[in-house]
């Protein structure tokens, strides 16, 4: 499976997607610092604790990588099946699911690591900037930044498998359109939020069994796609 995930890799260029996601992450970051400076002196701050900055960072990086996932997803699956090209693959002697499993754990493990990544260098930056401008007043401890991690690596994971919930919608007629259209729908709804107390703190995300729900449908939804090859996909 390995070989496959790497086969895939050097036959997309993968690589090339790290220059995407680069982008993506520079522009999370200037969008937060825009946030940071206009909304600054609110009564409702953005950044004014530290559950509800995390909060916002892990929201955008969420967001922004399930619809690079959909992409990824286009690229690597639904353009092959639209394309015909997936039909030469199938002609390989290596069995029809471990191939689209390679390129669907490619989709996962990427869009897995730019979330954790994305979260872990706002993080920092975050922390950085608060330490000369104080913003943030109230302490941090050890035992609080643990949790914060566990907490945003698994809901990393969590958005890294529901990211996948759009390969049902683009396999129903190999639609690219279809496919970026239910990632967009995805992160509307999973990437919403409400007011709390205390400010607009609160998001569907935190809502543990959401999550959960949705990255056990997506890797269903994975699987199902795997079963469904020898029959419907390829008529």
């Amino acid at each position: 499976m390995l070989k496959l995930i790497q086969l895939e890799w050097r036959k997309h260029r993968f690589a090339r997607n790290l220059t995407g996601a680069g982008i993506a992450m520079l522009s999370i970051l200037l969008f937060l610092i825009m946030i940071g400076v206009t909304d600054l002196g609110a009564e409702d701050y953005a950044f004014a604790s530290y559950e509800g900055s995390f909060i916002l960072i892990d929201t955008f990086a969420r967001a922004v990588f399930i619809i690079f996932a959909g992409v990824l997803i286009s690229k690597l699956i639904i353009s092959e099946y639209r394309d015909k090209t997936m039909n030469v693959m199938f002609t390989y002697p290596i069995k029809r699911h471990k191939i689209i499993a390679a390129k669907l754990m490619l989709v996962f493990l990427f869009t897995f690591a730019m979330i954790m990544l994305t979260d872990v260098v706002m993080g920092v930056i975050l922390l950085a900037s608060n330490h000369f401008y104080d913003f943030i007043t109230e302490p941090l401890s050890t035992a609080a930044l643990l949790k914060i991690v566990v907490k945003y690596t698994i809901s990393s994971a969590s958005a890294a498998a529901m990211a996948l919930i759009p390969l049902f919608f683009g396999m129903r007629k190999h639609s690219v359109t279809a496919t970026m259209v239910a990632s967009i729908l995805l992160v509307f709804v999973v990437c919403s939020g409400f007011s709390g107390s205390n400010g607009p703190t609160v998001s569907i995300n935190n809502i543990v069994i959401i999550p959960l729900t949705l990255g056990a449908i997506g890797l269903w939804n994975a699987a199902l796609s795997m079963i469904r090859l020898e029959t419907k996909d390829m008529s």
